[in-house]
């Protein structure tokens, strides 16, 4: 089919202008791609995605009024928050800049198995464990990518339930 043809067809239509609010961006966007980590946690396509779609969040918020968001959101979950604001800065240019507390580089995390038979890796795998997940490092401790998606999750409704309810 000829371009020309599909653009006279659609010209017609009527387009409803769909609102995206934060608690919007939140059910469209954030949460179904949290979930999708969720089920696949040994993903770093996943990880990197879902901290860009938490971290962006910050971004509505302001847009519908929010204030001060980045320093609520570090009173609040300071690892949590600064981890998945490096993932997603690390990510998107290729690494962070000295503004990040916490480093990182496309590439700096780490998988981690699930702590099972024939799987686990000694050092490595936490007991009881039995998704596996990826990991970043600040230093000797270890930051498990999702558990910093759902800890900054929940800080975001704590901090904004008004905007995020509904």
């Amino acid at each position: 089919m000829h371009i020309m043809h599909i653009m006279s067809n659609t010209a017609s239509i009527s387009i409803r202008k769909l609102s995206m609010r934060p608690h919007n961006y939140l059910k469209e966007i954030v949460l179904p791609t949290v979930e999708e980590f969720n089920q696949n946690r040994r993903s770093r396509r996943l990880a990197y995605l879902a901290c860009m779609a938490i971290f962006h969040l910050k971004d509505h918020l302001a847009k519908a009024g929010a204030k001060d968001i980045e320093e609520n959101m570090r009173r609040d979950a300071p690892t949590a928050f600064n981890a998945v604001r490096a993932i997603c800065n690390g990510t998107k240019h290729v690494e962070t800049d000295k503004s990040h507390q916490i480093p990182f580089r496309a590439g700096d995390d780490r998988d981690r198995p699930p702590a099972f038979a024939g799987v686990m890796v000694l050092g490595v795998s936490v007991l009881g464990d039995l998704k596996g997940g990826i990991d970043i490092r600040q230093g000797p401790r270890r930051i498990d990518i999702y558990g910093a998606c759902v800890k900054t999750l929940e800080a975001f409704r704590r901090n904004y339930p008004s905007q995020l309810a509904q």
